[in-house]
């Protein structure tokens, strides 16, 4: 099983809808995959039960498998660390890793851990994403959404990816707005400064187009860092 944690620049980036392309892709080429969120916030009660909206979307295109997909659910639309606070929660980079590396998922031909929010989010006062991906050496795939500020977002998050020698396979553009001021100039920067493959573009509304992400997910770029 090869295993790819999905962070974003920044919020509503599009990791959710991005993830659920890839999975979409996956189908189409006979994989088995699936999509975990492990953290959740800004989740609303419904029927006595607390529902995230990126979580369903996830469960929607989890067609082949039906395990676990969210294990920390929190009300409050803010930080996880915030809003596990708020709920008297300590969340860990330990327990977190440990929630993605369970048997079941050792079955899958591809797991995609989304994380919440960006690599620099707190987990708690002390850690962050960049402490569970320093435990678990999981590739990272970045989506950037492709909007103004996005070049300055995806060198900053890179940077510090290679600082600390985090496996990175590769980036995504997704693009939000139809009408961005020289989107194909942007991505094109974004090539020539990331030294990791941009993996698919997503157009506005549109399907995945995939460029180097059948090579991503076949070749030791997408480690096994959980078999």
């Amino acid at each position: 099983m090869r295993a790819f944690f999905i962070t974003g620049t920044d919020t509503n980036c599009g990791k959710t809808y991005v993830t659920c392309q890839i999975l979409d892709y996956l189908t189409q080429l006979e994989k088995k995959g699936m999509a975990i969120k492990p953290l959740a916030s800004g989740c609303i009660e419904k029927n006595g039960e607390l529902i995230n909206e990126d979580v369903l979307h996830l469960q929607k295109h989890n067609k082949q498998v039906n395990y676990p997909v969210n294990n920390w659910k929190f009300r409050l639309p803010i930080s996880p660390h915030l809003a596990a606070r708020a709920e008297s929660i300590e969340l860990t980079a330990h327990e977190i890793a440990a929630f993605c590396q369970q048997e079941y998922y050792k079955t899958l031909d591809y797991l995609f851990i989304e994380g919440a929010g960006g690599l620099m989010v707190p987990l708690n006062d002390e850690e962050t994403w960049l402490d569970f991906l320093k435990l678990t050496r999981i590739p990272v795939i970045l989506v950037v959404g492709m909007k103004l500020g996005c070049i300055n977002h995806a060198l900053l998050t890179t940077s510090v990816l290679q600082q600390h020698n985090i496996p990175f396979s590769g980036w995504i553009a997704n693009c939000l707005d139809k009408d961005m001021l020289a989107l194909s100039e942007n991505i094109a920067t974004l090539s020539e400064k990331i030294s990791a493959p941009l993996l698919a573009t997503l157009p506005f509304q549109g399907k995945l187009i995939p460029h180097f992400l059948t090579y991503c997910f076949e070749s030791s770029l997408g480690i096994p860092s959980m078999a």
